[in-house]
């Protein structure tokens, strides 16, 4: 998704805005100061990025108008969600928490504070808000999940590794050719970089997301599934070690 250029206005105290989109999200540095990033959609995904000059983002807060929740589908007060990727850190998602409440996107109200790392700095920071975004329900929180599947899609297996909680090796048993791997790791789980290994018969079977190639190991990242490097492959085992890199 292209990144485009911004609305953006800057205040040492908060103040209600009214944008054309209806749409505002702020953005609140580690000295107080709240950010205006304007020029999101209530009806389709849009990415922005903050000026340079602000500092390091620590809380952000998503602003809707009464226009924008008539114009939309569906309650944006409840529904409606906006994530942020470090483009520092391989566009990884930035979990943010508010209250009990941990997540990879964030929702309309009280502000939500960065974590687990803290403060990013602004020119690093990528926001989308996307209509199609949808909180993580508590029960999946802590999940570990590796999904296996077919290019025709008419076979999905679904692995759990919740019980490792990304701090122990823990493998399990497949059997079937597949041609995607996809990791899922919970907001709730520690170790966000956990990555696991796809084997056939001992062998490392490797492995294509986007600009990675055929990689031994795949990751979650909130950046989609893997595709199998030779095609249509059987795969008898899934390992999932924090030792992997």
């Amino acid at each position: 998704m292209a990144v485009v250029p911004t609305n953006v206005f800057a205040r040492h105290h908060y103040k209600h805005l009214r944008t054309t989109s209806g749409v505002t999200v702020d953005l609140i540095n580690t000295d107080g100061n709240i950010f205006y990033l304007q020029g999101f959609s209530a009806t389709q995904p849009v990415t922005l990025q903050p000026s340079a000059d602000w500092g390091h983002i620590g809380k952000v807060r998503i602003q809707v108008t009464a226009a924008a929740e008539q114009a939309a589908s569906s309650d944006l007060q409840a529904d409606f969600r906006c994530e942020l990727r470090d483009a520092g850190r391989n566009n990884n998602r930035i979990i943010v928490t508010r209250d009990s409440s941990i997540d990879f996107n964030f929702g309309v109200g009280k502000a939500w504070k960065l974590q687990p790392g803290g403060p990013v700095k602004a020119s690093n920071l990528r926001v989308t808000c996307d209509p199609a975004l949808r909180k993580t329900e508590l029960d999946r929180r802590d999940d570990i999940r590796v999904a296996l599947s077919n290019s025709a899609q008419e076979f999905e297996r679904q692995l759990d590794f919740s019980d490792s909680e990304g701090r122990k090796d823990q493998r399990q048993s497949v059997g079937s050719i597949f041609t995607h791997v996809e990791l899922f790791v919970g907001p709730g789980v520690d170790n966000q970089a956990l990555r696991c290994k796809a084997l056939n018969g001992g062998q490392v079977v490797l492995l294509n997301r986007g600009v990675n190639l055929n990689k031994q190991t795949f990751g979650d990242g909130g950046n989609g599934r893997w595709t199998v490097a030779g095609g249509p492959t059987e795969i008898d085992e899934i390992i999932c070690s924090p030792t992997f890199r």
